[in-house]
């Protein structure tokens, strides 16, 4: 059996793989509290609930959080509101030694499901870009995960698209972040109150409603600069665009393909294709389970 396990900004899922198929799946708001210890009693009750106490297993888990190392050390979580916590040391600890435990950034751990059963089958360079909660990308180059030196590779969401006293404020301490203006939690409150959802913008926008096409517009435009420069530096044959904010606004999803391509140098984009990604909610949980099967940074 290998689990997967995806820790995100609002939700936590998780899944036992058996012989390829899925055989237990949960999914739970992470809800309050949200402190280390009780995140840490959950995932090892899901274990220990999806293979006994004594069963060696191998467990993933994606986190949404900038890892400092390999050992799942969270330099910064955003949305779960954790600094300089020792995660993956102290889940090894809970789940014990009948545990091969493996902590990945949540978006890397989604890219490498899209790779390895989803919208990427078959490519060797790909950048996965995901907006939900927050903004995440992880890079596949030559069929390899990037992680990078700090195991900090592929935070497109914490790149700057502005740079000057009107920068707006980010969760991760820092301005002007790409996050900080179409991360779903940011997002939400350049809505109000005229819209509830982003999907009311995008069905306005495609209306011809001129507030709600101008906030798109400047919208995609951002993402699509920052996509085009990562293009620019990475040169991949596919780009998989995913998330809760893009999933439901077809129009948005349409305007920065059209921006990104071109912004995109020509020559970076001659082979590129641009896709949605496949696999959902389950990229990330099957993601995490073949990367700790493959024994990827484990700890």
């Amino acid at each position: 059996m290998i689990i997967g396990i995806d820790l995100g900004g609002t939700h936590l899922r998780a899944a036992a793989y058996a012989r390829g198929q899925t055989v237990h799946e949960v999914r739970e708001l992470v809800g309050e509290p949200r402190d280390p210890e009780t995140i840490i009693a959950r995932i090892a009750k899901l274990v220990t609930d999806f293979a006994g106490p004594d069963e060696r297993v191998s467990v993933g888990v994606g986190i949404a959080a900038m890892l400092r190392d390999r050992r799942g050390t969270v330099a910064n979580s955003p949305h779960l509101r954790w600094r300089d916590v020792a995660f993956g040391e102290r889940l090894a600890a809970a789940l014990g030694p009948r545990v091969q435990l493996g902590v990945y950034n949540d978006v890397n751990a989604i890219t490498w499901g899209e790779v390895s059963a989803g919208a990427a089958r078959g490519c060797r360079d790909v950048l996965g870009v995901y907006i939900g909660t927050g903004i995440g990308a992880g890079l596949v180059v030559d069929g390899r995960l990037v992680e990078g030196a700090t195991n900090t590779a592929g935070e497109l969401g914490h790149t700057k698209v502005r740079w000057d006293d009107a920068a707006e404020p980010c969760a991760c301490g820092q301005r002007g972040c790409l996050e900080a203006y179409l991360g779903g939690s940011y997002l939400e409150r350049r809505l109000a109150p005229r819209w509830a959802f982003a999907s009311d913008v995008d069905r306005a926008a495609a209306e011809g409603d001129a507030k709600a096409l101008a906030l798109w517009t400047e919208l995609s435009m951002l993402f699509a600069i920052a996509l085009a420069n990562a293009v620019a530096l990475l040169n991949p044959e596919r780009v998989v665009l995913g998330g809760g904010v893009l999933s439901r606004c077809p129009l948005l999803y349409e305007l920065i393909a059209t921006a990104l391509y071109v912004a995109a140098p020509r020559a970076s984009a001659e082979q590129l294709s641009l896709v949605e990604a496949e696999l959902g909610d389950d990229a990330g949980l099957i993601g995490s389970a073949r990367l700790a099967e493959a024994g990827v940074s484990i700890l």
